[in-house]
């Protein structure tokens, strides 16, 4: 996630025309702005505005998978979908295709199980043609996600991650956000077993 600080200079207090911020939000390709603090400087007021954008995030080569390969502790363990602590949330961001019917109809009883967790926002990266293990996927729409997670204290909920748990990249987004999260398919997918998955999805790789 890149965030910038953009400086506006009035001689008023009052706001920053609309216009404005959405001429500065286009040119920096953000998805988010706020306004961060009024400054008197002189007989000016300074109006520091934060607009977030997504990065394009570096495929990962042979040597950084070794290194993170390497990095892991050598004690692993699982913790069993049973064991998993209970959610204490209300409302999810929700990540994944849902056009399915059969998606739809698991996502509802997911829900209601789950005492009757509400969706806030929804989000879905599209993915190419070639898309076999989640390489091709930018996720530009994950940090969004994963940003509004942080910032609103949500969960994120995934509809699958199927795809998903064959990327590096996918691991690092989730490492850094430091959100809580589940899947709708796969109940063992949690921030406890995150690190566990990941060793074995490098262990696939590095063997291959």
């Amino acid at each position: 996630m890149k965030k910038t600080v953009v400086e506006y200079i009035t001689n008023t207090l009052e706001d920053i025309p609309k216009q404005s911020l959405q001429t500065n939000k286009r040119r920096l390709h953000a998805f988010f702005s706020e306004q961060e603090t009024i400054e008197k400087r002189g007989t000016h007021f300074v109006f520091r505005y934060a607009f977030y954008s997504v990065e394009k995030l570096r495929r990962p080569t042979k040597q950084s998978l070794f290194k993170e390969y390497n990095m892991l502790c050598s004690d692993l363990k699982s913790t069993p979908s049973g064991e998993i602590s209970d959610m204490e949330y209300k409302d999810v961001v929700l990540y994944g295709n849902t056009s399915s019917p059969a998606v739809q109809e698991r996502l509802t009883e997911y829900l209601e199980r789950n005492n009757s967790l509400k969706i806030q926002l929804s989000f879905c990266d599209e993915e190419t043609s070639e898309c076999k293990t989640g390489e091709n996927i930018a996720y530009a729409e994950l940090q969004k996600a994963l940003f509004y997670c942080k910032r609103k204290k949500y969960l994120l909920l995934f509809i699958s991650v199927r795809e998903l748990i064959q990327d590096i990249r996918f691991y690092d987004l989730l490492n850094e956000y430091r959100v809580d999260f589940r899947c709708v398919d796969f109940p063992w997918f949690c921030r406890e077993n995150l690190q566990l998955i990941k060793a074995v999805m490098l262990y696939e790789k590095l063997s291959s």
